[in-house]
């Protein structure tokens, strides 16, 4: 799975995972933008926060929703004219809708993928929890194999301090298991004993 679209009332999102970053697209009413994190600036940590902002809009949408009935049931009542009956209406169900949006998005689970310069923000449940937490499993292992390969074959200037250093790290994020950790170790040893690095052959 190399990438995720995600779909609100308002909003549309899709993170494509390329070989060396994320291309985020996403659409809205007032834009379309289009932008790549690179995955040095990303990071392996991710937050899980469950966002509340929408519960104001909500409660302040019913009060509308509320003063609008009671609008109409009063010009109905008292006979208004038609079109002062259908400009209650149209404010009530322009209302009503705002209302069943802030009603959706009044717990809005959201995952941080960050740890770096930048963050990704993904929503928990669009389309589904499983779906996502896939996608991010996709993510890191794509950037592990872009450490891998970035990081394990060394220049012939690089010191054997500087790739003791790389070798550690790629472990530590899982970029290269224990046996993998072991054998380039072993080789850059012999590296720095014998002073050149040896023929492929020998490796």
């Amino acid at each position: 799975m190399t990438q995720l679209t995600q779909k609100t009332w308002t909003t549309k999102k899709e993170v494509t995972v390329e070989n060396d970053s994320l291309l985020i697209k996403t659409k809205n009413v007032r834009e379309d933008l289009e932008y790549r994190i690179k995955f040095e600036e990303l990071g392996f940590d991710t937050v899980k926060k469950r966002v509340k902002s929408a519960n104001i809009p909500f409660c302040a949408f019913i009060l509308f929703d509320i003063l609008y009935i009671g609008l109409l049931l009063s010009a109905v009542i008292n006979k208004e004219t038609l079109s002062k009956q259908l400009f209650w209406v149209g404010a009530l169900v322009f209302f009503g809708i705002a209302t069943i949006a802030a009603f959706y998005n009044r717990n809005k689970d959201v995952i941080y993928l960050t740890g770096g310069q930048k963050v990704l923000e993904l929503l928990a449940a669009r389309p589904d929890i499983q779906t996502v937490t896939a996608f991010i499993a996709t993510i890191h292992q794509s950037m592990r194999q872009h450490y891998k390969k970035k990081y394990s074959k060394f220049d012939p200037d690089t010191t054997y301090e500087m790739k003791l250093y790389q070798l550690k790290w790629l472990k530590e994020i899982n970029a290269i298991t224990d046996k993998e950790y072991s054998e380039m170790l072993d080789n850059t040893k012999t590296e720095n004993i014998i002073g050149f690095s040896r023929p492929n052959s020998e490796n």
